[in-house]
C-alpha cells in the first residue's frame, strides 16, 4: 500500500508525508481490509494500522502502542479517542469528501477530512492506493 497526506494547519504551516509498506489484503464482512505494520513504529513501540473500506467509509484503526479508530464517512463527523501510554486525547474527525474506487486487485481511496487532536485541529487529505501483488 502507498500512503500518502497533506496536511494544513490554521498557523498556515503545511505537512506532506508519504510511504510504501506491505501488509495483508483480505475481504471482510465490512470491507476489503488491509492490515500492515507502521513503518519505524512510534516514539512508545510498535502500531499495528488497519484500513477497511467499506460500503461509504473507510474505517482506521490503530492497536499496540498507540489506540485509535477514525471513521471516514462524507459530512459525517465522528468522535474518539487518540490513546498513547502517557494518556489519552479526544479525537473528532469531520470528513469533507470521501471516494473510494475498488479494482480487481486493489482499491483506492481518496479522503479530504479535518482532525481534532487534543485541542489542535489539521485540514488533512489522504491518499491510499492498495495493491495485490503476484505471488513470487
Amino acid at each position: 500500500m502507498t500512503l500518502r497526506t497533506r496536511t494544513a494547519y490554521p498557523d498556515g504551516a503545511r505537512e506532506n508525508m508519504g510511504y510504501t509498506v506491505r501488509g495483508t489484503l483480505e475481504e471482510t464482512a465490512e470491507g476489503l481490509r488491509f492490515t500492515y505494520d507502521e513503518p519505524g513504529g512510534s516514539d512508545m513501540g510498535a502500531v499495528r494500522t488497519a484500513v477497511t473500506l467499506g460500503e461509504g467509509c473507510v474505517l482506521l484503526s490503530r492497536a499496540g502502542a498507540v489506540r485509535s479508530t477514525f471513521r471516514f464517512a462524507e459530512g459525517e463527523l465522528h468522535d474518539s479517542l487518540y490513546e498513547t501510554g502517557p494518556g489519552s486525547f479526544p479525537a473528532r474527525v469531520t470528513t469533507h469528501a470521501l471516494r473510494v474506487k475498488r479494482e480487481r486487485r486493489g482499491a483506492l481511496a481518496e479522503v479530504r477530512y479535518t482532525l481534532e487532536l487534543g485541542g489542535a485541529a489539521g485540514e488533512h487529505r489522504l491518499k491510499l492506493l492498495i495493491r495485490e501483488e503476484d505471488a513470487e
